[in-house]
């Protein structure tokens, strides 16, 4: 008897009678715990008439379209604190009830918003702390029941007023610490944020990230007439370029613009690079400039970078020329190696030294191939030649012994040959410059010395004058003790004398 009341109880609370999964517990009123139980997908099996499923703190790294087939009775959907990067849009569809549905703290970098006005029972949406960048802009969808979501802790840039306006049914939008670029893209979500009924917590936390000159800044100071944009501008570096064949290269683009312009480019045979392209040996670098690794004899001809936002476009052209390098045996790869790209930077000039600093332009370990770096330096205009060998992780080298008001160019390799790596040139100061900061120093030094000794020769004085008043005073006190002790003596001895007389 007590078994059978044992299992009728079991199956009243925890709903295995109806099946339900390994690791969830599940309730006969269609509430299923799957919390923190580290599963790494949607478990299968799932009751039908499941109405609020959590599946929080799991290790779950995405949502495929079936994932929720026949669960259409689903309302509250907890998924926060997984490592979900991609959630289908089917999957979502097959949940047409769902009200409240929870994604915070996840990996996800696009969500499936066209699907969003096919759920016409969403009420709050929280996708919090995810690595979102883009909202919808253009046509732009209408959600019709919701009236919460949760934006913040992105990396949203931009988003347009209209997006949130077009909710007729929207109460909170959270949408603080994201990095704003405050340019004319932010212009119709500002005037969103003045208009609104909408309640956005935390608006002291809506910043600008860009450009420089705003950073910091909350968005609702920023006059709406400061939100501009910039066309963009380029500039390729160097517009010709010899390199050996087998060698690394990098062909620099520096770009400018408000936004931050998107980056391709033209290589000689047509062919189109960007960002998003996956070849391994022809590629593009985080700041846009051009990687060849190695470099091929057909590779030479002319190269074309491209900037374009919403302003306009910009392009500039460079002209490279491969030589075939001289090289054969087992030893070829010593001397044109794939050396790592590097960047370099000339600080602390004075009329006879410099320091050289550079930075690796990739973090790839199959293109450390070698563990030295050269710096070669040269008087322009002269044949002789500096060289220094570091060992690799080196990433400073001081010049010494140049000469005053010349022009010197420096390059850092990993070959034997410099050709196609990065060179700087930068001027030494003039002799009487440098005399004159030294000048200037000791003068300052000689100043300040004096002034210290000055101050310590008037400490001294005072704290030798106070010891000595303290003296005299303790003297002057002691004098006056005895004078007041005699005069009481001798007071004291009249009134004894009287007393014995009249005795």
């Amino acid at each position: 008897m007590w078994l059978c009341v044992a299992f009728a109880l079991s199956v009243m609370f925890s709903g295995q009678g109806l099946g339900c999964p390994d690791k969830c517990i599940c309730w006969r009123d269609g509430h299923v715990n799957c919390v923190d139980q580290r599963l790494q997908g949607v478990p299968l099996g799932l009751p039908a008439a499941t109405v609020n499923l959590d599946l929080s703190w799991n290790s779950i790294a995405g949502i495929p379209a079936r994932t929720f087939e026949n669960l259409t009775q689903l309302r509250y959907l907890y998924l926060q604190g997984n490592e979900i990067s991609h959630i289908s849009g089917d999957a979502l569809l097959a949940i047409p009830s769902i009200q409240e549905l929870w994604l915070s703290e996840n990996q996800l970098q696009d969500f499936p918003w066209a699907v969003l006005p096919r759920l016409p029972s969403l009420l709050r949406l929280d996708l919090q702390n995810n690595r979102l960048a883009h909202v919808p802009s253009g046509d732009l969808p209408t959600f019709p029941a919701l009236t919460w979501i949760n934006l913040a802790y992105n990396e949203i840039a931009s988003i347009e007023g209209d997006f949130l306006a077009s909710q007729p049914a929207l109460e909170t939008a959270a949408v603080h610490n994201n990095p704003f670029s405050c340019n004319c893209s932010l212009q119709s979500f500002r005037e969103w944020l003045d208009a609104t009924k909408v309640s956005v917590p935390n608006n002291a936390d809506i910043v600008c990230d860009t450009p420089r000159h705003l950073k910091g800044r909350n968005v609702m100071a920023v006059p709406i007439g400061a939100l501009t944009c910039r066309p963009p501008t380029v500039a390729v570096y160097p517009t010709n370029i010899n390199v050996l064949s087998g060698h690394t290269t990098v062909m620099l683009c520096n770009t400018t613009g408000d936004p931050d312009p998107e980056v391709e480019w033209i290589l000689p045979m047509g062919a189109v690079i960007s960002a998003a392209s996956k070849t391994r040996r022809i590629r593009i670098l985080h700041d846009g400039s051009l990687l060849l690794s190695p470099v091929r004899q057909t590779d030479a001809g002319t190269y074309t970078c491209i900037a374009t936002n919403q302003e306009g476009r910009a392009n500039a052209t460079a002209t490279m020329n491969v030589t075939r390098a001289d090289c054969a045996g087992p030893n070829c790869r010593s001397i044109a190696s794939d050396a790592v790209p590097v960047r370099i930077f000339v600080t602390s000039v004075t009329s006879n030294s410099a320091l050289i600093q550079w930075f690796p332009l990739v973090d790839e370990p199959d293109l450390l191939t070698l563990d030295t770096y050269r710096v070669l330096y040269y008087r322009v205009g002269e044949s002789l030649q500096q060289t220094a060998v570091l060992k690799h992780g080196a990433s400073l080298y001081r010049m010494k012994n140049l000469k005053p008001s010349s022009r010197y160019s420096v390059c850092v390799t990993q070959s034997l040959l410099p050709q196609g790596d990065h060179c700087v040139e930068f001027r030494t100061e003039d002799a009487e410059l440098t005399h004159t900061y030294i000048t200037i120093g000791y003068t300052l030094g000689s100043v300040v010395l004096l002034l210290l000794i000055a101050t310590v020769v008037y400490c001294y004085m005072r704290c030798y004058r106070r010891k000595r008043r303290d003296v005299f005073q303790r003297s002057m006190n002691a004098v006056n003790l005895s004078n007041n002790h005699a005069t009481i003596q001798r007071a004291e001895n009249g009134t004894a004398v009287h007393m014995n007389g009249h005795g």
